[in-house]
């Protein structure tokens, strides 16, 4: 692979070339649904790299092409770019969508293409910090057999982490992603929510967390989601969650219902490993029902 072309100038697109760029990799350009947002990637990548005005431009541009845009336009591209006259057999085409499977590429292999998805398993909150966010990220890679010899030899180049899924898994892999992910900083917001109701602003309870936040997750990569957990659940101390129930519905019962079903998936991890009393587990069902 001598230059790499993005289809697509988010916040996925930018960091993936940034990261690309820093590692000498080189990035042929951007191709996107306006060409502002293309040439706003193009600049902070800087060198020589290219805003195209055209996808064809790009495809001739480029040894390989990766489509780092959002879902639901990834078929689209493909059958645009199976419509045109730009040469792509032989070439590698990716897609970077972790739900997606490389299905959607389909009318680009029926004209010799080699199709797969590689996902970086990363949350990128911008191009510049998603660029750094890149360097640790484990990536999944699907598709055709040629394809992803090719891009699991190039990912393990640069000195990642990969591993190999079956189509049919790409969806749950997905799901494992945004629960780690997406879910956490969910639950995250709700713990905020509840220091707040305390008298904090959301900065300070924030703050107040974070030592809390940050030891917790360093416990469970440290020592797996069973081993790592504390608290009053897995302690089997019914009194206090009891206590949190009481003084929820006493202040914000809108509060209560999430509460309790996050006190379902506590309950369940901690009966893996650590809660054994058939008494006080039926006594948590019933608190949480």
């Amino acid at each position: 692979m001598k230059s790499i072309g993005f289809i697509g100038a988010g916040r996925l697109g930018t960091a993936f070339g940034l990261y690309l760029m820093r590692r000498e990799i080189q990035v042929a350009g951007y191709y996107s649904r306006t060409y502002a947002h293309a040439k706003d990637a193009a600049d902070l990548l800087g060198g020589e790299v290219q805003a195209f005005c055209t996808l064809e431009e790009l495809l001739e541009r480029s040894d390989w092409v990766a489509i780092a845009a959002n879902d639901g336009a990834i078929a689209q591209i493909a059958e645009t770019i199976a419509g045109s006259e730009a040469h792509i057999k032989g070439k590698v085409v990716f897609h970077m969508s972790g739900a997606a499977t490389s299905a959607l590429l389909a009318p680009l292999a029926n004209k010799g293409a080699l199709v797969a998805s590689l996902h970086p398993l990363q949350s990128f909150a911008d191009g510049i910090s998603g660029a750094r966010a890149m360097e640790e990220a484990v990536f999944g890679v699907e598709g055709d057999s040629e394809a992803v010899v090719c891009l699991s030899k190039w990912v393990k180049n640069l000195g990642h982490t990969y591993f190999v899924l079956d189509a049919e898994y790409k969806p749950l892999y997905h799901a494992a992603a945004s629960v780690a992910s997406n879910s956490l900083t969910g639950v995250i917001g709700y713990a905020v929510e509840l220091m707040m109701k305390t008298g904090m602003d959301e900065e300070k309870s924030l703050s107040a967390l974070s030592p809390l936040i940050k030891t917790t997750v360093c416990n469970v990569l440290d020592k797996g989601a069973a081993r790592a957990l504390t608290g009053p659940v897995v302690r089997g101390d019914v009194g206090t969650v009891a206590m949190h129930l009481q003084a929820l519905d006493k202040m914000n019962p809108e509060l209560v219902s999430f509460y309790k079903e996050l006190g379902k998936l506590t309950l369940a991890t901690a009966k893996r490993e650590q809660l054994r009393d058939g008494n006080v587990i039926c006594q948590l069902n019933k608190l949480l029902e």
